[in-house]
């Protein structure tokens, strides 16, 4: 019986600890496309102005 309550624990620490890897990669991922898209309006800008 203990040897299934391990077991259901470290199944469910390790999807709590892969949840919230996959979480900060996907906003690692939206701050670099942000940044992308920031420096594109500044270039945008730029060539209205001129």
């Amino acid at each position: 019986m203990s040897e299934l309550l391990f077991f259901l624990l470290g199944m469910m620490f390790g999807g709590f600890v892969a949840l919230v890897t996959l979480c900060c990669l996907q906003i690692n991922r939206i701050r670099k496309y942000e940044a992308e898209i920031r420096k594109l309006r500044q270039k945008t800008r730029q060539y209205e102005e001129n």
